[in-house]
């Protein structure tokens, strides 16, 4: 029998909250916006909170 241990950091809830953060950001950007602020946020100069 396995004992379910509590998770200090859940990856799958996580990224889904960085997603979710993601497209309410994008959602009146042109597709050029999109790619240029994906860009930045790859290169670390935008933060998603």
């Amino acid at each position: 029998m396995k004992t379910m241990t509590e998770k200090k950091f859940d990856t799958v809830q996580f990224f889904r909250s960085i997603k979710e953060k993601l497209a309410t950001r994008m959602v009146s950007m042109t597709f050029e916006e999109q790619r240029e602020f994906l860009k930045q946020v790859r290169e670390g100069k935008i933060k998603i909170e």
